[in-house]
């Protein structure tokens, strides 16, 4: 006896519907993984940015605290645009506070001699010029040009 396979039309439309369906679930996970990805190397070069102003920034004052008085450079930085507030505190820290995501890091660096100057009108993105020079009274000034 033999048997005879019919394939209905309902059957086939069925098992390409099943096989659009695997296609786009294998789709949708590997659109969700690189949109993770972006969003988490964007996270990442914003807070490498702010690390290599902030220690551009420090190098800078070291080198001007060692030279001492009348020693001065200028200094180009770039601030991501994810930076919130740039600030000098203890008077031998510069402070860069970067966003990421919902949340907040903050990115220091410690300089040898004391620091004063006003970067609060760093809180954009940019390339920014820097003036940094000595006191006589050993101190270190930094500005926004």
């Amino acid at each position: 006896m033999r048997f005879k396979f019919k394939i209905q039309k309902g059957q086939a439309s069925l098992e390409y519907m099943v096989m659009l369906g695997l296609s786009l679930g294998v789709f949708a996970a590997i659109l969700y993984f690189s949109s993770t990805l972006i969003a988490s190397t964007s996270a990442q070069i914003g807070v490498d940015s702010a690390f290599r102003a902030v220690n551009h920034m420090q190098e800078s004052s070291d080198f001007i605290y060692i030279h001492g008085y009348p020693s001065k450079t200028q200094i180009n930085v770039y601030i991501p645009p994810s930076v919130e507030d740039v600030t000098i505190f203890n008077n031998n820290s510069i402070n860069v506070r970067v966003g990421v995501g919902e949340y907040y890091t903050d990115v220091h660096g410690v300089t040898r001699g004391l620091v004063q100057g006003d970067l609060s009108d760093i809180s954009t993105e940019g390339n920014f010029v820097l003036d940094i020079y000595a006191h006589d009274n050993e101190w270190v000034n930094i500005t926004v040009i």
